[in-house]
């Protein structure tokens, strides 16, 4: 029969058994975290599609309406000519909570547009989303989608 004091040195963990577990922890981290993070910013591209997409509707019921198109988002409802969007597809006054800044051209050249007026919406990322490989979305107002980046990825990726 063993005694209880014999046995009180065996529970718990040697200091060599807490090295190990912690070196796994941190070999895993390393390797996913870059990978949530590549993540996260692809799910923030669809803040700029989407807020693309809806000044675009909002730019041709513009031009219904008042037969040009608006040359800044002020005259489509915003409270500035270029505003700044969270993750939330919220419009944001402070720069830091900012994923995307989208901004509006108008163009008057029929060789540029193929027609009498255009517009190209721009949403430029802001903070941590510049480091997301899709750079600047562009949206002109024949529907054309485009990509301004230097990492060489094509726009389809993006888009």
């Amino acid at each position: 029969m063993t005694h209880p004091s014999e046995n009180r040195y065996c529970k718990g963990f040697t200091l060599m058994e807490l090295i190990v577990a912690m070196t796994i922890i941190a070999i895993l981290t390393a390797i996913a975290y870059p990978s949530y993070l590549n993540q996260a910013r692809a799910s923030k591209r669809a803040v700029a599609k989407s807020a693309l997409l809806d000044i675009a509707n909002r730019q041709e019921q513009y031009f219904f309406n008042n037969k040009g198109y608006a040359e800044d988002l002020t005259l489509l409802g915003y409270a500035a000519a270029v505003v700044d969007f969270d993750d939330n597809h919220t419009p944001v006054s402070d720069e830091a909570d900012a994923v995307y800044r989208l901004s509006v051209a108008t163009v008057d050249d029929i060789e540029a547009c193929g027609a009498v007026s255009c517009f190209l919406l721009q949403a430029a990322p802001r903070n941590d989303q510049i480091n997301d490989g899709c750079g600047a979305y562009t949206l002109a107002s024949n529907n054309a989608r485009d990509v301004n980046n230097t990492s060489g990825r094509p726009a389809g990726d993006c888009w």
